[in-house]
């Protein structure tokens, strides 16, 4: 499916006092070794995390979700999400290139439908998020989401969009990830 918009970028729309807030509420929370559903991914992955599960930063996240998907023109059918993953880079850490569609289905007949990504700090080396344009597949020419370097911004893309997080060299990155699902494609 190709589409209009691969990705929308908000740019530094959270406060930097608010995104240090997050990075405490994860960093107390209980950290694990990210997997993947899919252990051939497991090898692309290093990366520790950890689930949040807070309303207030749930319904602040929606609203954006809500403009970018409306403004993108994708116009999915999304259920509300109660899960956040909070994710943590440190100095030699990567997400390869991957999707984050689940097909087939979950047993509830769900799918993946958006992602989001929130960028909470900026003092590190490396780290990118590229995302591929479509313009070329096999990511020849892949676009780096320069905007979500900036400390408190949001990028929400369709789940079947290829993406990485490139090797962070120096310092720690940390995000917030979440999964929009819905009913399967009609």
């Amino acid at each position: 499916m190709r589409l209009r918009n691969n990705a929308w970028t908000f740019e530094g729309v959270l406060s930097k006092d608010m995104c240090d807030e997050i990075i405490a509420q994860g960093l107390a929370a209980k950290i694990v070794k990210g997997d993947t559903a899919n252990k051939n991914i497991n090898k692309k992955r290093d990366s520790q995390i950890a689930w949040l599960y807070d309303p207030n930063i749930m319904q602040m996240l929606e609203r954006y979700i809500q403009i970018a998907n409306r403004e993108a023109g994708w116009n999915f059918q999304w259920d509300s999400v109660k899960a956040i993953q909070f994710t943590q880079y440190k100095s030699g850490q990567h997400y390869g290139w991957h999707r984050d569609t689940a097909i087939p289905a979950r047993k509830d007949g769900k799918i993946r439908k958006l992602s989001l990504t929130v960028n909470l700090n900026n003092d590190y080396v490396g780290g990118e998020m590229y995302i591929d344009t479509e313009s070329n597949y096999g990511k020849k020419d892949p676009q780096q989401l320069k905007k979500l370097q900036k400390t408190g911004s949001i990028s929400v893309f369709p789940a079947d969009t290829w993406h990485k997080v490139a090797k962070v060299t120096e310092g720690t990155r940390y995000s917030l990830v979440v999964w929009l699902i819905g009913d399967e494609w009609r």
